[in-house]
């Protein structure tokens, strides 16, 4: 039995266990090689110390805190609950650990977000930017900070991106409805200085072009949130006298998605025999609401591993990069074929 003694330093573990200093900080930190069986005897020993790592310390020394800060616009929201799981997942794999702030879509609260862990001396910044303004991007930027941005690709910003195929996305649900006889589609869309926003409604219009000249298409446009969406689609019902003409809206998301679901039941429509609806994203609660949603799929767990894998390459190798990933149509029951 090792003798037990306070404040334990790496070298007290290295003069017990035999191993060198580097042998032992790479066993204790879980960065670097280290033998199974070295590492558990090392850990063993350590524990019987009364072994602490001095996080203070190491930072101050190597200049390494290995701390992440993310910044979410809305960390309730079912979509970047995933998100932030999947940069949580990855982090932990790489030894870092997530310090979360949440702006509630406010761009003087992600420019204080910001600053704030800056101030704690985080190695990088993974953000969902609320877009509104991006002078805090620019400096950041600027100040050659590693940041990622996931959603979004900032106009002339030179730095980390990692976006759903959003145009494609926008162009497969359109082109769904078009197959399946539908001519007059209603967007409830996302406010335009948003990135997806504009792209998805972009695929849209593509979409169009290329499968029905007779189709007709209507954007109307809501701040993000179930009651925004809410109060926008309620309020062109008003404006309309409840005589409402589409036979199919496609939502920026399944939020949305949600609000027009039940307005539309609320006022006597019946989904999908009177107006098809498809959202975006593929939230948990999609396939579980009645009907189930006709959505498109975005891999947001793999927003997160990708966005963490791009920061920490920013990190190591001073790299930038793009990543786009793929989105598909799911199917289920908003939807129905009406004929050509």
């Amino acid at each position: 039995m090792v003798k037990r003694k306070n404040f334990a330093t790496i070298k007290d573990v290295a003069n017990a266990s035999g191993f060198s200093i580097n042998t032992v900080s790479r066993a204790l930190s879980g960065r670097g090689y280290v033998k199974k069986e070295t590492k558990e005897k090392i850990l063993k020993i350590a524990s019987e110390l009364g072994y602490s790592r001095n996080c203070t310390a190491s930072a101050l020394r190597t200049r390494k805190t290995h701390l992440i800060g993310v910044v979410v616009v809305d960390n309730s929201n079912p979509f970047y609950a995933d998100v932030i799981k999947g940069i949580e997942l990855e982090a932990r794999s790489y030894g870092y650990t997530i310090i979360l702030m949440n702006t509630d879509r406010n761009y003087e609260n992600e420019e204080k977000a910001i600053n704030t862990l800056i101030q704690r001396r985080v190695e990088g910044l993974i953000i969902t930017a609320v877009q509104s303004r991006t002078d805090d991007i620019v400096e950041l930027v600027k100040n050659k900070i590693p940041n990622v941005i996931i959603g979004a690709k900032l106009e002339n910003i030179p730095t980390n991106y990692v976006c759903s195929d959003d145009e494609y996305g926008g162009y497969l649900a359109a082109k769904h409805l078009l197959e399946t006889g539908h001519r007059e589609i209603l967007f409830l869309n996302a406010v335009r200085y948003k990135y997806a926003a504009r792209v998805r409604e972009e695929g849209i219009r593509k979409a169009l072009k290329t499968f029905s000249k007779k189709a007709s298409l209507d954007v109307i446009y809501s701040k993000e949130g179930f009651e925004n969406a809410y109060e926008t689609f309620q309020a062109l019902l008003r404006k309309k006298k409840n005589r409402f003409r589409y036979d199919s809206v496609i939502c920026y998301n399944d939020v949305y998605a949600f609000a027009v679901i039940k307005i539309l039941k609320d006022y006597g429509y019946k989904i999908p025999d009177d107006v098809s609806v498809i959202g975006f994203d593929d939230i948990h609660f999609s396939e579980l609401i009645e009907p189930p949603l006709t959505t498109i799929r975005t891999d947001k767990i793999k927003l997160g591993t990708e966005a963490f894998k791009s920061l920490v390459k920013t990190i190591e190798y001073g790299s930038i990069s793009q990543v786009i990933l793929p989105v598909e149509l799911i199917l289920r029951k908003s939807t129905k074929d009406r004929g050509l």
